[in-house]
C-alpha cells in the first residue's frame, strides 16, 4: 500500500512542482525505510510537512481512494471532509485546497500503519466503528491530527501491547 500510495503523491507533487526533467535519483518518496532493522515503510515527516502547504492537483483525489483501497462515493467527505459536489464542479487543472493535502497525508500514514497491523484487512480496521473512538470509525476519527493521535496510538497498542 506503502508504494501505491508514494505513487500517488509522486504524480501529484513531482510532475506538478518539478520541471519535467527532474532527476530521478533525487525523487524524494513520502514512505521511506527509515532504519535497516525496520521493516516497514515509514512516512518522510519532513517532506509531508513540506508537501501538506501545498495544493493537491484535483485528479490525485481518484488516484488516492484507488490507493487506499476505499470506496470514494461512500469515504470521500468522511476521510477528507471533501463534496463530491466540489470534486463535481472541479476543472481538470484545479487545484484543492491545502488542507485537503495535509488530511490526504495523515491518512495514508495511518492507512499504511494500518496494513502493516492487520495485512490485507488494515482498510477494513480503518473503515469499523472503533469503541476507544466513541463509535467512530478511525478514518472517520482521524480527520485532524488529535484524532490521528488517537488511532496511531490504538494501532501500536494493537502491535504492541500497551494501554491506549
Amino acid at each position: 500500500m506503502a508504494a501505491a500510495i508514494d505513487g500517488v503523491f509522486q504524480r501529484a507533487f513531482v510532475s506538478h512542482i518539478k520541471p519535467r526533467k527532474a532527476d530521478p535519483k533525487k525523487t524524494q518518496h513520502i514512505f521511506v525505510m527509515m532504519a535497516a532493522h525496520h521493516h516497514s515503510p515509514m512516512l518522510n515527516r519532513d517532506l509531508a510537512a513540506q508537501w501538506a502547504s501545498k495544493n493537491l492537483p484535483v485528479k490525485s483525489v481518484d488516484l488516492w481512494f484507488a490507493a487506499t483501497g476505499l470506496e470514494r462515493r461512500k469515504d470521500l467527505f468522511t476521510a477528507l471532509q471533501l463534496s463530491s459536489s466540489t470534486l463535481s464542479r472541479a476543472k481538470p487543472d484545479t487545484t484543492l485546497d491545502a488542507a485537503v493535502t495535509e488530511r490526504m497525508l495523515r491518512q495514508s500514514d495511518l492507512f499504511v500503519r494500518a496494513a502493516e497491523v492487520f495485512g490485507e484487512e488494515g482498510t477494513a480496521w480503518m473503515t469499523k466503528p472503533h469503541d476507544l473512538l466513541g463509535g467512530k470509525a478511525p478514518v472517520e476519527y482521524a480527520t485532524n491530527e488529535f484524532g490521528g493521535a488517537k488511532v496511531r496510538a490504538i494501532l501500536n497498542a494493537i502491535e504492541y501491547g500497551g494501554v491506549v
